[in-house]
């Protein structure tokens, strides 16, 4: 999850620049990821669901993509894509767990 973070903070930093996006990434990526986190925990079954997150100045738009699954361990929650201003990024298997 931490690797998930440093990416979107990446795409942030690209965006506002180093002292803006810093700022900002501490403030939205944290409150996104853990609004996510609560969509995937109400997901009824293990179809992938999409959210959809925008900056208030609309400057950036994430597209958030997840599923719930049962695993050895009970349920696991699982971003499998992550979309920031129509582009895909590469996740791996580090990035996924919420």
């Amino acid at each position: 999850m931490e690797e998930l973070r440093k990416t979107l903070l990446h795409e942030v930093v690209r965006v506002y620049g180093p002292l803006q996006g810093q700022g900002i990434g501490a403030i939205i990526i944290p409150a996104f990821i853990g609004d996510f986190k609560k969509v995937l925990e109400k997901a009824e079954n293990s179809d992938e669901v999409f959210e959809d997150y925008m900056t208030e100045d609309k400057k950036m738009h994430i597209v958030l993509e997840g599923r719930k699954s049962l695993g050895a361990k009970g349920v696991k929650l699982e971003i499998t894509g992550c979309i920031v201003n129509d582009k895909r990024l590469e996740l791996t298997r580090n990035h996924c767990y919420v």
